[in-house]
């Protein structure tokens, strides 16, 4: 069995599952297509190899434009994907090229941005920086007024105490002057005393003596007594009296004197005292003014630290803008070379399918050009059968040759109805 369906594919030539006698006679005497089909038959033998070599002119003809045709269309077919994926490149590299130079616009937006900010906090950082000298002005002129405040102050105290030691001078003086005013006033009143009863004794003598009453012996009492009374000297003691009165004007205007130092002295001390408190005022608002102009001073230190670590980080953003706006462009020129490489290739690929196409319609032109030779092969054959006497098993390969050669036409070029097997018309 293995044998025999073996043979039937051996004896089948055209594989259609079927068995020609012609197929068996061939395989049975071991001969090839080609000899039966070669081998002369009938009368008009040149008329038969002229048919023949007609159509074998054909077929090696379509061959060759088959395979060029072919050759040609799976080359166009390469070269519009070819060109179809170039022109997909040329699309994705002018997106990209888009893409970059929007990024490109967009960095140099970042960057001016940038610089106008590094401009902005770079002024900010020159005014942070004259604030903070204008601080340290203000701050070493309000030390200096204090430290001479403070050297007023210490003059001021030293006055005061001065004029504390004055005044208590001038009191220790005056209650001196008035202990002695006291003693020359109690030396007068002592004085004046003993003149009152000097001048009483002569003036009881007197009227003594004087009085009708009083008895002779008495009255001679009485006159002895008053002359030895004025007879005593009372020089001394108007010297002394006048002395001491002289004593006691003169510690009076002393003690007035001392008065009035000691009321001057006191009111220098007075007003060196409001003077102190001013001092002492001024003294501790210059202190409250400097410990504020020192924290304004501390914040103007940190304001500029915290400006100037700003500028630094900005400069260092720019820096990197600039750097990345460099590689951007560098992206954008690469991208430009990119764009022209490929609408160059584009184009080359573009000439090249309309040389395909051409080569493609020159070969549609053969066609056409082979289904005329086909017409004069298919006359031809048409023409030996109209003869007669001419052996049909030439005819029909010829024919069927033909008849295959059809099939590789085109549709509109096709000379017969390839939906049906062939049938061979004597």
């Amino acid at each position: 069995a293995m044998e025999r369906k073996a043979a039937l594919k051996e004896i089948d030539q055209d594989n259609n599952g079927k068995m020609a006698l012609i197929e068996y006679m061939l395989w049975k005497y071991k001969k090839a297509v080609g000899d039966v089909a070669n081998a002369a038959q009938g009368e008009d033998k040149e008329a038969l190899e002229r048919c023949q070599k007609e159509i074998e002119e054909v077929q090696a003809a379509l061959r060759d434009v088959q395979d060029k045709l072919e050759a040609q269309k799976q080359a166009l077919a390469a070269q519009k994907a070819a060109l179809a994926e170039q022109q997909r490149v040329v699309a994705e590299v002018n997106q990209l090229l888009e893409q970059q130079k929007a990024l490109v616009a967009e960095v140099n937006q970042l960057l001016e941005q940038q610089k106008q900010l590094v401009a902005e906090v770079q002024q900010a950082v020159v005014e942070a920086n004259a604030a903070l000298e204008a601080q340290k002005a203000a701050l070493a002129e309000c030390q200096a007024a204090r430290a001479a405040n403070e050297e007023k102050l210490a003059a001021q105290k030293i006055a005061i105490a001065e004029s504390t030691e004055a005044v208590q001078a001038a009191q220790s003086a005056a209650e001196a002057l008035k202990a002695a005013e006291a003693e020359v006033a109690a030396a007068v009143a002592a004085l004046e005393a003993e003149e009152a009863a000097y001048k009483k004794k002569c003036d009881d003598l007197q009227a003594k003596i004087d009085n009708p009453a009083t008895s002779g012996m008495q009255k001679a009492k009485a006159t002895n007594e008053l002359a030895q009374f004025k007879s005593e000297d009372p020089l001394p003691l108007r010297r002394a009296k006048i002395t001491q009165e002289a004593a006691l004007r003169k510690a009076q205007k002393a003690a007035k004197a001392a008065e009035a130092a000691t009321a001057a002295a006191e009111e220098k001390k007075a007003a060196l005292v409001e003077a102190e408190r001013a001092l002492e005022a001024t003294a501790a608002e210059l202190a409250a003014k400097e410990a504020a102009l020192a924290e304004k001073k501390a914040e103007a230190e940190a304001k500029k630290a915290d400006l100037e670590a700003k500028q630094a980080a900005a400069e260092a953003k720019e820096a990197e803008l600039s750097a990345k706006k460099a590689e951007a462009e560098q992206k954008e020129r690469e991208l430009e070379a990119k764009k022209a490489e490929a609408e160059q290739k584009e184009r080359e690929l573009e000439a090249k399918q309309r040389e395909l196409e051409k080569a493609v319609a020159e070969l549609e032109v053969a066609y056409t050009e082979l289904g005329k030779q086909m017409d004069e092969a298919q006359q031809a054959l048409q023409e030996i059968k109209a003869k007669g006497g001419v052996a049909h098993g030439a005819l029909f390969f010829q024919e069927r040759h033909l008849f295959e050669a059809d099939k590789y036409m085109p549709t509109s070029k096709q000379r017969y109805d390839h939906k049906k097997p062939f049938v061979y018309q004597e």
